[in-house]
């Protein structure tokens, strides 16, 4: 059993690695692009997706992680409107198709 900081896990977007885009309402999780899935599902695609995060670690205070995950989301907000641009996530540089797709 590992254990992880699950701050924020159900109020980010798992498809596009836990960034602070869309909306939790109940038990379903809305998209940025429409799409809607079950909320619980999605908190759990983050928990795993935490396992491996450099930068939140299980001990890490909850305003931390928000900061982080906004930092993150605010770059990758900005860098949609540069073509061909990259988004780094930890010690990974990921391009606009790889972060949109990669958990697809």
């Amino acid at each position: 059993m590992h254990l992880v900081n699950a701050a924020y896990t159900s109020q980010s977007d798992s498809f596009l690695h836990g960034l602070l885009i869309g909306t939790r309402k109940g038990d379903r999780f809305y998209r940025l692009n429409g799409e809607v899935v079950q909320a619980d599902w999605n908190a759990a695609r983050n928990v795993l997706a935490r396992l491996n995060d450099p930068e939140i670690s299980r001990y890490t205070p909850y305003r931390e992680v928000k900061r982080v995950l906004q930092e993150r989301t605010d770059r990758y907000k900005s860098e949609l409107t540069d073509s061909g641009s990259s988004y780094k996530l930890g010690n990974k540089t990921l391009t606009e198709c790889e972060l949109v797709l990669d958990y697809v």
